[in-house]
């Protein structure tokens, strides 16, 4: 059996800061409802230019839904976080009850407002979307999962996190 040998450990070149995690509110269209996270490494909310630039999109990319045979409850995430290399905008939803769905666009700060697809090359979220993650992760199955004959999704949408993460 070969030895596996173990790399040098590569130089991190950022230390972690904490970054302003923000609820913006929620937007509805075409039945679904959107609850809006804001996230920035100014630690400031993110402008609402970011999330005018977004609107436009969330009737096409909530179409990717149709793609899956699966139930959906018309209620998805949406983060925006303005990150280092431009801002990364992810949308995600619950489906057949406790899967997420989950796309990840990507524009830079010259064209924040053409967006670029990135969840065909792996990528899910960073250290800091995944708080808002845990975060609806838990709501959802206090809400929703355990209360199975019951589920009140609107203290799922009521229930918002804010947080220096």
């Amino acid at each position: 059996m070969k030895k596996l040998q173990c790399r040098k450990a590569m130089q991190i070149n950022n230390e972690y800061k904490t970054r302003s995690t923000r609820f913006m509110g929620t937007i509805s269209t075409n039945g679904w409802t959107i609850k809006v996270y804001g996230i920035s490494i100014k630690n400031a909310p993110i402008p609402n230019e970011l999330i005018e630039h977004a609107k436009p999109n969330l009737t096409k990319w909530l179409e990717k839904s149709n793609d899956y045979p699966l139930p959906t409850y018309k209620i998805a995430t949406l983060i925006i976080h303005e990150g280092r290399e431009g801002v990364f905008t992810l949308l995600n939803w619950w489906i057949d009850e406790n899967m997420l769905q989950n796309h990840v666009y990507f524009s830079t700060y010259d064209k924040p407002e053409h967006f670029e697809y990135f969840s065909d090359r792996g990528i899910m979220c960073c250290v800091w979307e995944l708080a808002v993650m845990w975060f609806e992760r838990n709501a959802w199955i206090k809400h929703v999962l355990s209360k199975n004959s019951k589920p009140d999704f609107t203290a799922y949408l009521n229930e918002t996190f804010n947080a220096e993460v």
